[in-house]
């Protein structure tokens, strides 16, 4: 850490001890390598948010099969049931029995239902999740965007020696900044 503070002294120090107009030539190279530093940790952000978008679509996925699993259940519950409720109807003979295991079903459904219910829950929880890093991902990667723009054009600034092109280097970093800041702190769930 120290060896880079002393980096960043010396090309201070070499920034001062240039003589006349060709001094601007290295603050935009201090500015873009800055810019470059600064797109490669945004470029990190939006990766994290990429995978996490991913992690909670594939959970909301995984939740709701179960959820569509456990109503296959409580269909097939209460079609058991419903046979049974037939069957006591059709042998009077046996229809206390037949009632009973109907009631069976009918208990145990209720129980599958409230899982269902709950699964369907969670998976819609993990969507709206998988949006909300989807959004951040989106506004991430315009802030990279604008970051990789500004450094061309400081490149071209730098190869034209035209101050005012490394103006607009700043101002597109400027935006990426500000973007990404936005996703950051205001972005939120």
């Amino acid at each position: 850490m120290e060896e880079s503070l002393k980096k960043v002294e010396e090309a201070l120090h070499e920034i001062h001890n240039v003589e006349g107009r060709e001094k601007w030539l290295l603050w935009l190279s201090l500015s873009t390598t800055l810019i470059a530093v600064a797109a490669a940790v945004i470029g990190l952000f939006e990766g994290q948010m990429t995978s996490r978008t991913i992690i909670e679509k594939n959970e909301a996925i995984l939740l709701q099969s179960r959820a569509s699993d456990q109503w296959s259940y409580y269909q097939a519950k209460s079609i058991k049931g419903h046979i049974y409720e037939v069957n006591a109807q059709l042998f009077p003979a046996k229809a206390a029995e037949f009632r009973n295991k109907s009631q069976k079903y009918d208990s145990e459904k209720e129980e599958i239902k409230k899982k269902a219910e709950s699964l369907e829950q969670g998976s819609e929880e993990k969507n709206k999740a998988s949006e909300f890093y989807y959004e951040k991902h989106h506004l991430f990667a315009v802030a990279e965007t604008f970051m990789q723009i500004s450094i061309a054009i400081a490149s071209v600034a730098a190869l034209t020696r035209i101050r005012r092109v490394w103006y607009f280097s700043l101002a597109g970093a400027a935006a990426g900044v500000i973007i990404f800041l936005y996703g950051v702190f205001f972005i939120t769930q």
